[in-house]
């Protein structure tokens, strides 16, 4: 048999050897509606600031890699936090708010195609949910590179054409919105 594979290049550190990997990306799509108004259905979304490694001034999803350590969904809720100031837990857990659709303990979707994004393999997390209220506020507040993701926000879905788009998040929100 022939497979396309190749070794992964190694480093002798110290008396370790340590291999290089492909890296894991988490995405998380978030979906929010007010109860008020069914139709305006908006997403949680960052632009990528000046200090991102790529895409600056391009809009995404709340993204990063997964940590030593971490399960994917303890990788999104903190990037959640990270790039947004939302905490999902203490979120589905608010009065006024309710889950319609919860993809936060298994991915929706694995992406592992080496030719997409640098090689990475990217787990895909969704959460639909519904407000009796207002969205809650954002921030970057708690942003770990200061600079690398700014405005976050709630973008009404009619609006995510008229903006361009890092690493086609735009394709897998709308992907998202048609799995469910």
């Amino acid at each position: 048999m022939k497979f396309n594979n190749r070794d992964n290049p190694v480093h002798k550190i110290g008396d370790k050897l340590v291999w290089e990997s492909r890296s894991t990306a988490v995405n998380l799509v978030v979906l929010m509606t007010p109860i008020k108004n069914m139709k305006d259905i908006r997403v949680l979304v960052a632009q990528r600031g000046p200090k991102a490694a790529d895409c600056q001034g391009f809009y995404n999803l709340v993204a990063g890699y997964l940590d030593w350590d971490e399960n994917g969904t303890e990788a999104a809720v903190r990037e959640c936090w990270e790039e947004t100031g939302l905490n999902l837990i203490e979120l589905c857990w608010s009065e006024g708010i309710q889950i319609i659709s919860n993809n936060l303990n298994q991915p929706w979707h694995v992406k592992t195609d080496p030719s997409a994004n640098r090689q990475n393999i990217s787990l895909r997390y969704g959460l639909k949910l519904l407000t009796k209220g207002e969205f809650p506020d954002l921030n970057t507040d708690n942003n770990e590179v200061v600079g690398e993701v700014e405005n976050p926000q709630w973008m009404p879905i009619e609006e995510i054409p008229n903006y361009q788009w890092a690493f086609d998040h735009d394709q897998v929100i709308f992907d998202y919105l048609a799995s469910r």
